[in-house]
């Protein structure tokens, strides 16, 4: 996947995705009830697809210190963001710039998989490889954390998602098949059991998924 849409929409907000999640409520408690749902255990591998400036890695590191963190991010912008943050807290954690319909890695390699955030962004069928890929690189008893928009009755949100539409702005597109409840079904498609494990937030909804 060459094209993308950026963290925020459009390049020039990226420099300022932290700041606006944490404006909108989706900062630091948000990062830590995430790395709570993945019952992380000490020596797992995580991979966070989609990292964007790797702040889920980041906290994650921070509470199991003998983790292996691994971030891919197709934006080469924000991936230097998240370097930058690492360097700063002295955190061993890799990232690897690569889209998420193709994972440089083994089939098995991985214990835990979270993506954030990431889902809406992706058409229908790059959603499609990337669960794919997913699986495969999860372990037999591997499981992966889906965080993104979803079917909701959130009165705001869905006044968001029409305003988006009207604007025909690209993310419309995207956006619809998390708004019409199809990530579930696509899990279901590609072999995972799936699970909502946490109240949605701001129209999110936390997918607990296992081979």
């Amino acid at each position: 996947m060459k094209k993308f849409i950026p963290a925020m929409t459009y390049k020039f907000l990226t420099p300022y995705y932290d700041y606006i999640l944490n404006i909108i409520g989706f900062g630091y408690g948000q990062r830590e009830k995430i790395v709570r749902l993945l019952g992380l255990k000490n020596r797992d591998r995580l991979l966070d697809v989609g990292c964007g400036t790797g702040s889920l890695l980041i906290v994650a590191k921070k509470l199991y210190t003998e983790i292996t963190a691994v971030g891919v991010d197709i934006d080469e912008q924000i991936l230097k963001i998240a370097k930058n943050k690492i360097q700063k807290e002295n955190l061993k954690i890799e990232f690897i710039k690569t889209s998420a319909d193709k994972l440089p890695f083994d089939d098995s390699s991985f214990d835990v998989v979270v993506s954030s955030l990431v889902f809406h962004h992706l058409p229908l069928d790059v959603k499609k490889y990337t669960i794919r890929e997913i699986r495969r690189i999860l372990k037999k008893d591997g499981r992966f954390l889906l965080v993104d928009f979803g079917k909701t009755d959130n009165l705001w949100i869905n006044i968001f998602y029409r305003i988006v539409k009207f604007l025909r702005i690209e993310e419309a597109t995207t956006l619809k098949d998390n708004v019409d409840g199809k990530l579930p079904v696509l899990l279901k498609q590609f072999g995972f059991k799936t699970k909502e494990v946490a109240l949605q937030y701001l129209g999110i909804q936390y997918l607990y998924c296992t081979k």
